[in-house]
């Protein structure tokens, strides 16, 4: 399969040339390998600090401080490239002699984990021009087709430029007008004048201060000359922004912090299920702009709620695009990708796209808990959306037979925006997803009231997923954990027993006893080689320390009230939580790079993948370190301050 970008032939030619540009784009975002050339050796160390936040010596102190950071980190100011995450404008405007000058990038710099715009210019002079340039522009391929977008209030854009070599160009902002088209940029072109690039990292603004910034189509543009010069020249620019911040847009957060592991990370990727334990991390500890940022997390889920390109059931994506959570040309929400080498093409993340029944409940979890310790407010939407989300849940994912429980959810792209043909079903059941739901309906009878219509229908609902878990659990009695669940039919995956099950069977419920004995196992069997205290994600390798999962027996040896054995556990999760580098505070996915699962991703076009964990910065471990921490158990936060049974 092509991707969703990549299949839509009935879309208008104007999307296509958008996207087309935005492949453009991305080309380099994961190409085969990070060439790190002697020429442009010089430019690797970047001239300023990477946007990061202050060493801080409290652990949970810092961890918040790492998720305000991470939330933060496309909305203190407008990001007009800044990669690898989010960027607003596309660098796809060739001028000049266009087929002399490439724009793209191989190189991610180390100390910063972004990766600069590369430009290489060969002045063999092809067009006749004797320069060539590079725009960027938003929608991407737009030179008037288009309005820009509205950067009114900014006074300067500032940009980092680097060259291989002493080298001549110009920069400058606006000026698109074309006659023949029905947009133009609000205001004259604004240069810089000719500006001498070095080796050493520097840093540039231009004044906007009195400029008409209501429809700004090229947001920046470097031109450079052959001048008598016919050698190949490379530089870089990074970190474009103007000084426009949008602190109080509803946004979610990107999920990781990327490093220069490959396997198992999305750069621009967050995760809804990341998004709900943010949020249900920010109500724990409940300081005033906690709960503010608790806020805009559970305004974004509505957002992205009524606002998707397709649907409107009421489903979410399991994924979004971080940065800007809704695209002002199309009003629609953003799903993250990359650059697929094999079919020369930007695609879109296919799971990204998908919707898993897990991923809903958790989210509908933290709405609903945001609807009891936040500020009420009229019409209840936070409770509203996620009955929504359980509704759609119910109708589209019940399984009748024998087992019960509820399947997997739906993947795959849809065929077109606004055609919902094209995804299936999932026929798989979660033993996870499972638990989850059973956590969530019955919250929302507890609400409803048991006894109400509305109550007594959660919890049939609740009964329903309850039946499937109680039937995943091994009838051994010296090893009562969980299966992972099922194939599609009955028939029970035994080829992976995952920590996460044992875990969350013990927190989902106040009789927390009656399943202690899948975590008694888990402590034994699914420790990571060579340790006692920390845990892998599947129990049958042990290949590395999955964080998360070691934060969440942390939290179920908590819910138990086994306090004396957490002490070691919160020992090693507070020895690998980051005390230097740009995001201190952070707790990483994994203890090594493409930790293994013991699963594999299955695609619509055939593709399997294996699961794998990156060893990057992450909001959801952190957010499960904060939960282990303070004690408290994120399926019933809002039952007390602690969360105690």
């Amino acid at each position: 399969m092509k991707g969703y970008f990549a299949r839509r032939p009935r879309l208008a030619v104007a999307i296509v040339v958008i996207l087309c540009g935005a492949a453009l784009f991305c080309r380099w975002l994961w190409a085969g390998s990070q060439n790190q050339d002697a020429s442009v050796a010089a430019c690797v160390s970047h001239g300023e600090p990477a946007i990061g936040s202050q060493a801080v010596a409290d652990p949970i102190e810092a961890a918040y401080v790492f998720l305000d950071t991470q939330m933060d980190r496309y909305h203190r100011s407008t990001a007009i490239y800044s990669e690898p995450g989010f960027s607003a404008y596309y660098p796809e405007g060739k001028m000049g002699d266009v087929d002399d000058i490439v724009a793209g990038s191989d190189v991610l710099m180390p100390d910063t984990g972004r990766a600069p715009l590369r430009i290489d210019y060969r002045p063999r002079q092809s067009g006749g021009q004797g320069w060539a340039g590079i725009y960027l522009l938003y929608p991407g391929g737009n030179w008037g087709q288009f309005p820009g977008r509205n950067l009114t209030g900014a006074t300067k854009l500032s940009f980092w430029t680097c060259a291989e070599r002493e080298m001549r160009a110009e920069f400058s902002i606006g000026g698109i007008r074309d006659p023949g088209l029905p947009h133009a940029d609000s205001f004259a072109k604004v240069s810089t004048g000719p500006l001498v690039l070095t080796s050493k990292w520097q840093r540039h603004e231009i004044d906007l201060r009195g400029r008409d910034l209501s429809s700004v189509i090229g947001a920046l543009s470097v031109v450079s000359s052959r001048d008598g010069d016919d050698a190949p020249r490379t530089f870089f620019i990074d970190l474009v922004t103007v000084d426009l911040p949008a602190l109080d847009q509803p946004r979610f957060i990107q999920s990781y912090y990327p490093g220069s592991c490959r396997d198992g990370g999305l750069p621009n990727r967050a995760e809804i299920y990341d998004q709900a334990l943010a949020l249900l991390a920010f109500l724990a500890r409940g300081r005033p702009d906690d709960l503010a940022r608790a806020e805009l997390i559970a305004r974004a889920m509505i957002e992205a709620q009524s606002h998707d390109r397709t649907f409107k059931d009421g489903r979410l994506r399991n994924a979004y695009a971080s940065g800007e959570l809704i695209d002002p040309h199309f009003g629609t929400t953003r799903i993250p990708g990359k650059y697929d080498r094999e079919v020369g093409k930007y695609l879109e993340d296919e799971n990204s796209a998908g919707t898993d029944t897990g991923n809903m409940a958790w989210a509908a979890l933290a709405l609903v808990q945001a609807h009891a310790l936040l500020p009420k407010r009229p019409g209840d939407p936070y409770l509203n959306a996620a009955r929504t989300l359980g509704k759609w849940i119910i109708e589209n994912t019940k399984v009748d037979d024998e087992l019960g429980g509820f399947s997997a959810g739906v993947q795959g792209f849809e065929k077109a925006a606004g055609n919902p043909e094209g995804q299936v079903r999932k026929a798989y059941r979660s033993t996870e997803h499972n638990i989850d739901l059973e956590a969530l309906f019955e919250r929302l009878a507890s609400i409803a009231g048991p006894d109400s219509p509305e109550g007594l229908s959660w919890m049939a609902a609740a009964a329903h997923a309850r039946s499937f878990v109680d039937a995943m659990q091994n009838k051994a009695p010296d090893a009562p954990y969980f299966w992972t669940g099922t194939a599609a039919g009955t028939s029970i995956n035994e080829t992976n027993i995952p920590l996460d099950v044992q875990t969350w069977a013990v927190l989902r419920t106040r009789q927390a006893d009656k399943y202690r004995g899948a975590l008694d196992w888990a402590l034994k069997n699914c420790t990571a080689k060579g340790s006692s205290d920390t845990f892998d994600f599947n129990c049958n390798d042990g290949d590395g320390a999955w964080w998360e999962g070691t934060a969440q027996v942390a939290a179920a040896l908590h819910w138990l009230k086994r306090d004396r054995e957490v002490a070691p556990v919160l020992d090693r999760l507070r020895g690998a939580q980051l005390t230097n580098g740009p995001v201190p505070g952070a707790l990483p996915a994994a203890s090594r790079c493409g930790l293994t699962t013991g699963f594999q991703q299955a695609y619509l076009s055939g593709k399997s993948l294996p699961w794998l964990y990156p060893d990057w910065p992450h909001i959801g471990t952190t957010a499960w370190f904060i939960f282990a921490t303070l004690g408290v158990n994120p399926f019933h936060l809002a039952d007390g301050p602690k969360g105690k049974p």
